[in-house]
């Protein structure tokens, strides 16, 4: 999803700009009260007033205009407010603002937060079924077999049931090889899986870029 789809979305108020903002602003280091200016100037941009004022904006908010002023410096120097000179159908030109950087910053401190958590997830499994495998085998695994194993997790996107599933059918079989067990998930593979390829369409599923 890009920043074209997530405006969009916002403009047409299937996000939440006001929720969106209240549940990321900490994470890119800026505070309450600049939270609440930059989703008053979205308001602003919804009604099409595209030209910022300190002292219009100070009347929107509880700070004095010259607080104002340096607010707006502090965010427009660290991107989030971008400023850009358009022309006018009648061929004038003007300022006006937009905040595409401020919604990309979210976006990707969301991607990264996810799959940092996916990350360390596949790490705490890796180390769960490195012990299973070594308790069965009963002898450490190579490093080629851990390696196999996090393929397992990371490329193959396995599951950590499948995997002990076919580790213990393998037990049973007495073949006690991390290539037996290989085998084992690749015919797992080869059985249609109709919840493996069914996708989502529900709208809702989009305001997960933001939630905890």
């Amino acid at each position: 999803m890009d920043i074209k789809d997530i405006k969009r979305y916002i403009n047409n108020n299937t996000i939440d700009f006001t929720e969106l903002i209240l549940n990321n602003y900490n994470r890119l280091g800026i505070d309450e009260t600049d939270a609440v200016m930059i989703i008053k100037l979205q308001y602003l941009l919804n009604n099409n007033m595209t030209f910022i004022s300190p002292s219009k904006l100070s009347e929107m908010l509880s700070i004095s205009t010259q607080t104002t002023s340096k607010r707006l410096k502090a965010l427009i120097e660290k991107g989030y407010i971008q400023m850009e000179v358009i022309e006018k159908q009648n061929g004038k030109q003007t300022e006006s603002f937009n905040l595409d950087f401020l919604i990309e910053s979210i976006l990707i401190s969301g991607y990264e937060r996810r799959n940092g958590n996916k990350e360390t997830n596949n790490k705490t499994l890796e180390s769960k079924l490195s012990k299973l495998f070594e308790e069965e085998f009963k002898k450490p695994l190579s490093v080629l077999d851990i390696q196999t194993i996090t393929k397992w997790l990371n490329e193959d996107i396995y599951t950590f049931e499948e995997i002990k599933d076919a580790l213990f059918e393998a037990v049973r079989s007495r073949k006690l090889t991390i290539k037996y067990v290989d085998g084992i998930l690749l015919k797992k593979d080869d059985k249609p899986d109709i919840k493996k390829y069914r996708k989502t369409t529900k709208i809702s599923d989009l305001k997960k870029i933001w939630e905890e």
